[in-house]
C-alpha cells in the first residue's frame, strides 16, 4: 500500500472510531457507574476497534481482522463486563464466522445474570436459524433450538409482532401447522393489515391442502396497495397448485411486466401457458427467451414439443434439430424425438428410437435419477408395442422395469394388467392384478386396477372388498369411496354408487376435490338414465370450472345422444375441442351432433378423425357406420357396423351394450333383405335423417 492510501486508511479508520464512540450504545450509559470514566472510555475505544475490523472481516474475509475483532471485543468485556452491547457484537462476530459455539457461549454469559434478555434470546434463535440453513439441508436439531430461544422470546415479549412471525416460519419448517397457525394469528391481532402475517398464512394453508383459501388470501393481497412480486409469485404457484394455469400464466406476465428476475417469470409462464394450451402464445414466449438465451436448447425443445402438439410436425422437427445441434447427446431430446415419431404415427420407428435410446444408455451402475429415465424408456416401449398389438413384447418390456428401477414396479405391473385387458385377456388381466395387489396391498392404483377387472368380469361386490380394505376412515378415503363408486356403476349398481359419492363429496374441500365428486355424480346419473340429474351436476362443475374439457364433452354427448338442445351441445363440444383439439372422444361427440343435425358431410370428417384415434371403439365404429349408411355408402356402413359388432363381442362382459348389439344385429340383417342397399339411397336421396 502506497503511503498516501495508508494515510488516507488511517484517518478514515480513526473517523470512523469517532463517530463509533459518538453513536456507541456504550455511549448511552448512566453516568452513575462503578467504572472509572478513564475505564469506561478505554472500553469505547476497544469496542470501536473491535467494530471496525468486524466490518473489515464482513467485507474481506481475512483471518487477521477476525482474530483482531475478536480480541478488541474481549478486552472491551474486560473493562466492561456489563455491556450487553460489546456482547452482541461479538455473538455477531462469532455468527457470521461459523464459531457457533463461541455464539452461544458468549449468549449464555449474558442469561447467567438476565435470563429473559429477550434482545440476546431473539439474536440467539436468528443465530440457531441462520446456522440451520447454512449446508445444503436444513439441520432440524439447530432449528428446534431457535425455536426454543423464541419460545421464550413470546413468553417474555407476548406482543412483540415480529418474533411472531418468525416463530410460525419456524413452526412451519418443523412440521407444526397449528402453532405455526397460532403465532401469525397473533401477529394479525397486534397488527391486522401485517401483509408478511397474512402471506405466511397463505403459505401454510397451500401447505395444508387447503389451496383455495391460499388463493382466496393471496388474491386480496395481490390486489391490495401494498403488493410485492413475491406475493404476485406466491399466488401464482398457488394457482398452478389448484390446477388454474391460465391464471397462473397471467400472474407470471404480471411478474414479467414488473421487472426483476424476468426470465425465470417468463419461463415460468410460458410452462403455464402450455399447460393451459395456449400455444401460441406460449410459441411467442419461447420465442422471446430463445432470443434471450440463444444457447440454451431447453427453448427450441419446448418450441417442437408445442408443435408437436398442433400437429405441425415439419415445424416440430425443426425446432428438435435446432435443440439436438446445442446438445447432441441430450438424453431428453432424443426422448422427445420417440414421442414425435409416435404423434405422426410411425409406430415402428418409434420402437426402434426407444430400443436404440435404451441400448446408448446402458450402463453397468445407474444413478437413481439415471433408473427413472431408463423406467420411463422401457414403459414407452411397452407402451408402444401394445399400440401395435404386439402384447407379449410390451409385456416383456414392462417388467423390465422392476429390475432397473424398483420404486416403478408398482406402474409397471399396471401397465402388465392394462396390456392383458387390451389383449381382451380378462382370466390372465385378473390373475396378474391378483398377484400386484398382494405385492402391493397398499397401493391405491393396483387396488382400483383389481376392483376395475373384477367388475368387467360382472363381480363388482368382490371388486368392492378390494377397495374397502384401503378405508382408514379419514380425509384419504376420498379417492376410495369414488373408486368404489365406479365399480358400483360398472356393475350397473347405481344406487349403491350414488352412496358411495355421498360419502366422498362429505370429505371433498378442495375445489379439485369437489370437481372430481361432481364429474361421478354426473357419469353415475347418466348412465343410469336419470339424465334431469346428470345435467345438474354437470352444470354445478362448470359453474366452479367453466373450462372443464370433460364436462363441457360429457353433458353435450348427453344431448346429442337424446336428440335434444343440438346447438348447446354443438357448442359445449366445441368449448371441449378448443381446450383438446385432438381428443378422439371429443371429435365423436362433436361428429354425433353433426349426425343429429343432418350435416353429414361434417359428421363423417370428424368421426373419421375420432376413428384414427380409437380404432376399436364400437361406438365410434357405429356412429361412423350410422353416417355412411345414411349417405348411401352402404358397404363402408355394412363394414363397420360389423367392425363395432365384433369389438361389442370382445369387449369385457360388464362393458357389453346388449341394447346397442340387438342394434347392429338388426341393421346389418335388414342389409341382408331383398333391396336393402335401395332403401338406404332413397333415404339418402330423400335427405331424411335416423332419430334415435
Amino acid at each position: 500500500m502506497n503511503r498516501r492510501l495508508k494515510g488516507f486508511f488511517m484517518c478514515s479508520a480513526l473517523a470512523a472510531i469517532v463517530l463509533l464512540l459518538a453513536s456507541s450504545p456504550l455511549a448511552a450509559a448512566e453516568d452513575d457507574t462503578d467504572v472509572e470514566p478513564i475505564e469506561r472510555g478505554e472500553a469505547y475505544y476497544h469496542y470501536a476497534l473491535g467494530h471496525l475490523y468486524h466490518q473489515l472481516a464482513r467485507q474481506f474475509a481475512r483471518p487477521e481482522y477476525i482474530d483482531r475483532a475478536v480480541t478488541e471485543y474481549k478486552a472491551a468485556l474486560e473493562i466492561d463486563r456489563e455491556s450487553d452491547a460489546i456482547r452482541i457484537g461479538l455473538i455477531n462476530l462469532y455468527a457470521g464466522t461459523n464459531q457457533l459455539e463461541e455464539a452461544v457461549r458468549t449468549a449464555e454469559e449474558v442469561f447467567e445474570r438476565d435470563p429473559n434478555n429477550v434482545e440476546i434470546r431473539k439474536l440467539l434463535g436468528a443465530v440457531y436459524r441462520h446456522a440451520a440453513g447454512r449446508g445444503r439441508q436444513v439441520d432440524p436439531a439447530l432449528v428446534r433450538k431457535a425455536v426454543e430461544q423464541l419460545e421464550k422470546v413470546a413468553e417474555a415479549a407476548p406482543d412483540d409482532i415480529d418474533n411472531h412471525l418468525a416463530l410460525g416460519s419456524l413452526y412451519r419448517s418443523t412440521g407444526e401447522p397449528a402453532k405455526a397457525e397460532q403465532s401469525l394469528k397473533r401477529a394479525l391481532e397486534l397488527q391486522p393489515r401485517n401483509i408478511d402475517a397474512q402471506v405466511n398464512l397463505a403459505y401454510l394453508q397451500l401447505e395444508s391442502g387447503n389451496v383455495e383459501e391460499a388463493i382466496d388470501a393471496l388474491e386480496s393481497i395481490v390486489g391490495g396497495a401494498s403488493v410485492q412480486n413475491r406475493h404476485i409469485n406466491a399466488l401464482a404457484g398457488a394457482y398452478e397448485e389448484a390446477g388454474r394455469y391460465r391464471d397462473a400464466a397471467k400472474m407470471y406476465r404480471k411478474l414479467v411486466d414488473a421487472g426483476g428476475n424476468r426470465l425465470q417469470a417468463m419461463r415460468r409462464m410460458a410452462e403455464n401457458l402450455v399447460y393451459s394450451r395456449q400455444y401460441r402464445a406460449a410459441l411467442e414466449a419461447y420465442g422471446q427467451l430463445a432470443s434471450l438465451e440463444p444457447r440454451n436448447a431447453d427453448h427450441h425443445l419446448r418450441i417442437s414439443m408445442i408443435e408437436r402438439e398442433r400437429k405441425n410436425y415439419k415445424e416440430a422437427w425443426e425446432a428438435l434439430d435446432r435443440a439436438r445441434s446445442l446438445e447432441p447427446e441430450s438424453v431428453e431430446i432424443k426422448f422427445s424425438g420417440i414421442s414425435l415419431l409416435e404423434s405422426e404415427r410411425k409406430l415402428a420407428e418409434a420402437v426402434l428410437a426407444v430400443e436404440a435410446l435404451l441400448k446408448q444408455t446402458a450402463k453397468e451402475e445407474y444413478t437413481p435419477s439415471e433408473r427413472r429415465n431408463r423406467a420411463l424408456f422401457l414403459e414407452k416401449l411397452g407402451l408402444l408395442n401394445r399400440r401395435l398389438e404386439k402384447f407379449e413384447e410390451a409385456e416383456e418390456a414392462f417388467g423390465r422395469i422392476g429390475g432397473n428401477d424398483p420404486a416403478s414396479e408398482s406402474r409397471a405391473l399396471y401397465q402388465i394388467v392394462e396390456t392383458r385387458r387390451a389383449a381382451r385377456d380378462f382370466d390372465g388381466a385378473e390373475a396378474e392384478a391378483r398377484k400386484a395387489v398382494e405385492k402391493y396391498p397398499q397401493d391405491l392404483m393396483l387396488a382400483n386396477t383389481l376392483a376395475t377387472v373384477l367388475a368387467e368380469r360382472s363381480k363388482p361386490d368382490e371388486g368392492v372388498q378390494v377397495l374397502r380394505k384401503l378405508l382408514e376412515g379419514g380425509k384419504s378415503d376420498l379417492d376410495t369411496h369414488l373408486a368404489i363408486a365406479h365399480v358400483r356403476e360398472k356393475g350397473k349398481q347405481f344406487d349403491m354408487a350414488v352412496e358411495q359419492i355421498d360419502k366422498a363429496r362429505v370429505l371433498a374441500e378442495s375445489k379439485r376435490e369437489r370437481i372430481n365428486v361432481l364429474f361421478t355424480y354426473g357419469s353415475v346419473y347418466e348412465r343410469a338414465k336419470r339424465y334431469k340429474k346428470a345435467e345438474e351436476r354437470f352444470r354445478e362443475l362448470l359453474a366452479l370450472d367453466p373450462e372443464n374439457a370433460g364436462a363441457l364433452n360429457y353433458l353435450g354427448y348427453m344431448f346429442a345422444d337424446r336428440g335434444v338442445h343440438l346447438d348447446e351441445a354443438h357448442d359445449l363440444i366445441q368449448k371441449a375441442l378448443d381446450v383438446d383439439p385432438e381428443n378422439g372422444a371429443y371429435l365423436d361427440s362433436l361428429g354425433w351432433v353433426y349426425y343429429r343435425q343432418g350435416k353429414l358431410d361434417l359428421a363423417a370428417k370428424y368421426l373419421e378423425r375420432s376413428l384414427a384415434e380409437y380404432q376399436k371403439d364400437p361406438v365410434v365404429l357405429t356412429h361412423l357406420g350410422d353416417v355412411y349408411f345414411e349417405q348411401g355408402r352402404v358397404q363402408e356402413a355394412k363394414k363397420h357396423w360389423s367392425r363395432s359388432l365384433e369389438e361389442w363381442r370382445r369387449s369385457a362382459p360388464a362393458d357389453r351394450d346388449d341394447e346397442e348389439i340387438g342394434k347392429l344385429r338388426r341393421k346389418l340383417a335388414a342389409l341382408e333383405m331383398p333391396n336393402g342397399g335401395a332403401e338406404a339411397s332413397k333415404k339418402k336421396n330423400s335427405g331424411r335423417k335416423i332419430r334415435r
